[in-house]
């Protein structure tokens, strides 16, 4: 009895589990379509919504106006290991598997139609369904027959020629349809931009799809095509050796390995936080933290690239790195390489080839982020003189502690809830600024209100080193300055030459003295007025309260950058 190498069913259905994400998939129908010579690529998603939870997608439908299929082509074009082009390296298609695998791993149904400028629509299919029934109602792929175009489908092909693929029974939907098309825009923006600067239109339900390039150098097509294009920086060329089988390396042929890099403009990048702005997540920048690998002109990875060289004593890929771009462009005679898979997923550099990678765009990548924090440094600087000089009248002295009380996520006060503000403001002004003028007054009571905590230095006699005053929401906490507390810490930092690590490390440790007391008075504030205590009931609550509140200022003051 003979023993069949391949159980079909069995290897189909096995075959669903290829390495492909749904993305990647898409690609592979598009790809077929550009190396058919077409010039409007159509894509359409046809979803129905779900009784629980997202949209359901019932089909997908890929259109093109390229050459179309002769009868003999379509017939085989579904027949895995099948390629008029099979080993070519000179497009972005090679292995004659990728478009069936990435179908059979989405969808159990596809359909082919397609039309030569001289001949007729014909149209074939396969269904997983009918091929793993017992016994199969199908185990071949039908001739093509003479079809007339799915209503819904026709304007996503040419008038006179092209392919229409529509996928269906679609078992392996990754997400809603609502979250999928802004990724599906993003995908195939960036994976086909040299191919839509050419201009090939890529429609996505009837959206055009813009290009998205990593560098930011070129911004043709692109949303926002008027922004400044970023610096590029002089393109690293190197040969490298294509592989052979049998011969030494030395002896083999060599193919150019093309190395750009970028850096964003500076408009940009205008200050350190600017990542998550709305100008930068509109542009995808905040995605743009790695490497754009390019095999004929088609991105096949982009990311961080595993088991980078140095990465742990120099970690690339932070969000300071998504400033700089990088891209790396080879020939298809470079796939192994490139450890180019037979789906077009992913492309990985070897080990050797990686290490004169790294090597070559490291010093780049360095002056990109020294300029980068160039930059950052002296908008820093900028914003330090011009908040200097809107409060250097108004200045305490305690701003950096203020500001970290202001952003810290602290509930309302309870002790001074009846208080009312400008009475009790008005109090404190005269006492401790009663030399000012009105206009310096009303400007002091103004800054009270405008955040949660004040310092005031002051000076008294007697014990009391602080004082705090509750004024119906707002806190203004007097420092006695002749007590020998306060005198020992000026004593400290002034002896302390300015812009060295020990006068740094006593500023530093003079806002935690100020948290620690704005502590102290949050913790006063959260107890209601007409509450009584037993002595041994306060000092819990009030370690408990002063223990709480410092945690949370502590907590702000380090995500602040200290």
């Amino acid at each position: 009895m003979d023993v069949r190498l391949v159980n079909d069913s069995t290897a189909i259905l096995s075959m669903r589990e290829s390495d492909f994400d749904a993305y990647s998939a898409y690609g592979e129908v598009v790809d077929n379509s550009i190396q058919a010579n077409a010039q409007n690529i159509k894509v359409r998603i046809f979803s129905q919504g779900g009784t629980r939870g997202p949209d359901i997608i019932e089909k997908i439908a890929f259109g093109d106006d390229g050459d179309g299929m002769t009868p003999d082509i379509l017939h085989h074009c579904l027949q895995l290991g099948y390629s008029t082009r099979f080993d070519d390296r000179s497009g972005i298609g090679r292995f004659g598997v990728g478009m069936k695998l990435a179908a059979i791993n989405q969808c159990k149904r596809v359909e082919i139609h397609s039309k030569t400028i001289e001949g007729k629509w014909l149209w074939t299919y396969i269904d997983l369904d009918e091929i793993s029934n017992d016994p199969p109602k199908l185990s071949t792929i039908p001739e093509p027959t003479e079809k007339s175009l799915p209503a819904d489908c026709k304007d996503l092909v040419g008038k006179e020629k092209g392919t229409l693929v529509i996928w269906s029974k679609y078992d392996r939907q990754p997400a809603s349809t609502s979250d999928m098309i802004p990724e599906m825009h993003v995908w195939f923006g960036r994976t086909y931009r040299y191919f839509i600067w050419d201009g090939i239109i890529i429609e996505l339900d009837q959206n055009l799809v813009k290009a998205i390039d990593p560098l930011y150098v070129c911004t043709e097509n692109t949303i926002f095509p008027q922004d400044p294009s970023a610096k590029e920086y002089e393109p690293m060329k190197f040969m490298w050796p294509i592989h052979s089988v049998g011969i030494d390396q030395q002896d083999r042929e060599k193919s150019e390995i093309t190395v750009k890099m970028s850096l964003i403009d500076e408009s940009l990048r205008p200050n350190q936080g600017a990542g998550n702005a709305k100008s930068t997540t509109d542009r995808f920048i905040h995605m743009n933290q790695g490497v754009s690998i390019l095999r004929n002109r088609r991105e096949v990875f982009y990311g961080h690239i595993s088991y980078w060289p140095g990465k742990g004593k120099d970690p690339w890929f932070s969000e300071i790195d998504r400033w700089w771009g990088c891209e790396i462009s080879f020939n298809a005679v470079l796939d192994r390489a490139f450890t180019v898979k037979n789906i077009k997923r992913g492309a990985v550099p070897i080990t050797e080839l990686k290490k004169t990678i790294h090597k070559l765009i490291a010093p780049t990548r360095q002056t990109c982020l020294d300029k980068i924090r160039e930059v950052w440094s002296e908008a820093k600087q900028k914003k330090r003189e011009e908040e200097k000089a809107k409060t250097e009248e108004l200045s305490t002295g305690h701003e950096d502690a203020e500001k970290i009380a202001d952003k810290a996520p602290v509930d309302k006060s309870a002790i001074d809830k009846d208080v009312d503000f400008d009475d009790a403001a008005q109090r404190l002004v005269e006492e401790i600024k009663r030399n000012q003028s009105e206009e310096k007054k009303a400007a002091w009571i103004a800054k009270w209100k405008s955040q949660p905590f004040t310092i005031e230095d002051d000076r008294w006699r007697g014990p009391a080193f602080i004082e705090a005053v509750h004024l119906g929401g707002c806190d203004v906490i007097k420092y006695n300055l002749t007590h020998p507390f306060f005198k020992k810490i000026n004593e400290i930092i002034e002896s302390l030459e300015e812009k060295t690590e020990e006068y740094e490390n006593a500023i530093k440790l003079k806002q935690l003295i100020d948290l620690l007391l704005i502590s102290y008075s949050k913790a006063e504030a959260k107890f209601e007025p007409d509450t009584t205590f037993t002595a041994k009931q306060f000092v819990e609550n009030m370690s408990l309260n002063w223990g709480q509140y410092l945690s949370i200022y502590l907590g702000t003051w380090q995500q602040e950058g200290e």
